[in-house]
């Protein structure tokens, strides 16, 4: 239907061109003299590039789009550089190029910056770079360019539609997170249990055969050297704990902080060599067990990218099919509302685990009404953190 309406389109500028040929031509004929022949011969020429343009092929070829950085969080800026090539024969005057819009669930257009005016003549190469600011989470999908050709004084125009898929992700937000051991308590007594969220590398006790995920500086080089058979290292663990992380999905006040919170979590935690798992459930589950190396972190912060608050289960059903890894782990819920399900989860979380820290994002305000309601039974704790605490959230379990 659009080219039926394009074809209309040229279809009418065309008879437009062709009738002012012809008017012009009939004027100088009747009127005579060299005025009217002169406005004839002036003429021609601009009517006859409006007849040529309409007729001649368009070929534009070698698309291709440079972003810069190539890894993008939240809020950031990037740069996009298009380049494309000019096949055609045919001496263009003006061409306008513009960057068919995006899903605008992820993004706002922005008019003005991702079009541009060019003077062509028998040019062949062309490129411009232009700037999307504060880019929201999610996956990007630049859809392609359309061009637009146009003569001397607009009497025909020509499109093309080249459709050029190209992705990108905008990952969640992170922040740079300072470790620290959890001080938890035993179920009976008052003696303090430390469990550290890195595994301390300094002391090799000793070593095993080499297992997918294991870290290349783990690797025992001697033992390969004397057997040619890969060992891996063990390090003394020092009361390190299994982390288990999950996500809460469901509909709340903030769910950008959540995700950049999460975010924030699994990263430091597997630069630290840290042992954590990660959950996130809702109109599609995601688990994640045992993230080691940067490459299964990989996986996990593209799932945070396009990641929705879309469940409509509640925490304890969620956590459920995981009860034998959780029951190993102290569970860490990320959310920016306590709500009652999650309580009553707090309140009896103990038959699935030994230890639950909630962390509960809110604003600074409210931070002032909640600061003094943190522990619950057990081994159980509510956190309550602004985005401006994000990177001390871990020593904020250990205050009273």
């Amino acid at each position: 239907m659009k080219a039926f309406v394009n074809f209309l389109q040229t279809s009418r500028r065309l008879v437009t061109v062709v009738a002012l040929l012809v008017v012009t031509f009939c004027f100088a004929m009747f009127q005579g003299g060299f005025v009217s022949w002169f406005v004839f011969f002036t003429v021609t020429p601009f009517l006859l590039y409006s007849l040529l343009l309409a007729f001649v092929p368009l070929r534009i070829s070698e698309i291709r789009r440079d972003i810069a950085p190539s890894k993008v969080e939240r809020g950031d800026k990037v740069e996009i550089t298009v380049t494309f090539r000019n096949d055609s024969w045919f001496p263009f005057v003006y061409l306008t190029v513009y960057e068919l819009p995006m899903d605008e669930k992820f993004y706002q257009y922005a008019e003005g910056y991702s079009s541009r005016l060019f003077l062509v003549g028998f040019r062949k190469q062309f490129q411009w770079t232009y700037d999307l600011h504060d880019l929201q989470r999610g996956e990007h999908c630049f859809r392609g360019l359309e061009f637009v050709f146009a003569d001397f004084f607009g009497w025909t125009i020509r499109k093309k539609v080249i459709e050029r898929r190209q992705a990108f992700i905008v990952y969640p937000k992170t922040t740079a997170m300072k470790s620290a051991s959890v001080r938890m308590q035993y179920d009976q007594g008052a003696l303090a249990s430390l469990y550290s969220i890195v595994k301390d590398t300094s002391m090799a006790t000793g070593v095993r055969d080499y297992q997918p995920g294991d870290r290349f500086s783990w690797i025992h080089w001697k033992s390969f050297a004397k057997n040619g058979s890969l060992r891996t290292k063990e390090f003394e663990d020092r009361q390190s704990q299994s982390l288990f992380i999950c996500m809460d999905r469901s509909e709340q006040p903030d769910f950008e902080q959540t995700v950049d919170l999460t975010a924030s979590m699994l990263k430091a935690i597997v630069k630290q060599r840290g042992d954590v798992s990660f959950l996130s459930a809702g109109e599609y589950r995601f688990f994640y067990p045992n993230i080691r190396t940067e490459s299964q972190l990989e996986k996990v912060m593209q799932h945070l990218a396009v990641v929705e608050c879309d469940t409509v289960h509640s925490i304890e059903t969620i956590i459920q099919p995981e009860q034998k890894m959780i029951s190993r782990s102290v569970l860490i819920i990320v959310t920016s509302e306590l709500k009652e399900s999650l309580s009553m989860l707090l309140m009896n979380g103990s038959k699935y685990t030994r230890a639950i820290i909630c962390f509960v994002i809110v604003s600074g305000e409210a931070l002032l009404q909640h600061q003094e309601i943190r522990a619950y039974a057990g081994n159980n704790k509510v956190v309550y953190v602004t985005k401006e605490m994000f990177h001390q959230a871990f020593s904020e379990v250990n205050k009273p």
